[in-house]
């Protein structure tokens, strides 16, 4: 049988939302997985009176919220205040709460350009594009033109953006000035692939043929898109098509067959509609 978790205080009838993560919490042992999951990522903004209150006046931990009232009247560090709530909850053992705040300790470090590329690349990594590039932009703003290698990260980050929002000519800019910037394989590679998604096929070859140093990487990406088209063959979306567009063509019924193979083509579009909705909010 697996072991048996006791609650502490009460289920919050008003969730804490814990807009850096994009997520409700409604106990306080779901704050701490949050600290112990994304450890990496806390900071500064987790030293908030508001967490305090929920936790004081949704959760029933008024012991809780006084001592880390006390924490935020000494300007207490992230480590102690996340230590504080993981060692009154008791809900991972000893060597996963020092772990944890290793973690953090380890995250303090970080100069304030390294923090905000780790949370951009944290909103990127679920899917938050539109976020992600605001700040993006704004570390580009303000990291010296000198710092090429960092600067080129930035760059070839926002490419990966851009692209997920099916922005390609933008994306691939912003590969080709990440490349320029350290001479990174893949982000000219990734260049390639996002101007091979945008041009028609005379404007790509003419573009390869204007850059001859790009040839390799041109065959590279050219079997990489080859494989990809391989791999879509394969999925029940392609099968689905291939049998409704000879329902379309072949009859079936004639209106019913063409009806048929709209009402699909509208369903699997509104499905990515709407992811990419989510991707832009």
């Amino acid at each position: 049988m697996g072991r048996i978790i006791l609650g502490t205080g009460v289920c919050a009838e008003i969730p804490y939302y814990v807009d850096k993560f994009y997520v409700n919490l409604y106990s306080v042992e779901e704050l701490c997985y949050l600290i112990v999951e994304k450890a990496e990522f806390l900071d500064e903004d987790i030293l908030c009176r508001d967490l305090v209150k929920w936790l004081d006046e949704q959760c029933g931990l008024d012991q809780l919220a006084h001592t880390l009232y006390a924490l935020l009247n000494q300007n207490g560090s992230v480590v102690a205040f996340a230590g504080t709530i993981l060692e009154y909850v008791n809900l991972y053992p000893a060597e996963t709460v020092a772990q944890t705040e290793r973690i953090i300790r380890d995250n303090e470090g970080l100069d304030p350009n390294e923090r905000g590329k780790a949370k951009a690349d944290y909103m990127l990594q679920n899917r938050k594009y539109q976020s992600a590039l605001k700040q993006y932009y704004a570390l580009l703003a303000q990291i010296p033109e000198t710092d090429g290698a960092f600067r080129a990260k930035i760059r070839h980050n926002m490419g990966v953006a851009c692209a997920k929002l099916f922005r390609f000519e933008q994306a691939a800019g912003h590969f080709l000035a990440a490349y320029e910037e350290d001479r990174g394989e893949e982000s000219l590679e990734s260049h390639l692939a996002a101007l091979r998604m945008c041009r028609g096929d005379a404007d790509y070859i003419a573009y390869i043929a204007e850059h001859p140093d790009y040839h390799d990487a041109s065959l590279k990406v050219e079997r990489i898109i080859n494989r990809a088209d391989g791999q879509f063959e394969g999925t029940d979306e392609n099968r689905m098509l291939f049998t409704l567009q000879v329902f379309k063509e072949e009859g079936n019924g004639m209106a019913e067959g063409s009806a048929r193979y709209y009402q699909e083509i509208e369903r699997l579009t509104a499905g990515l509609k709407e992811s990419y909705r989510e991707y832009v909010s």
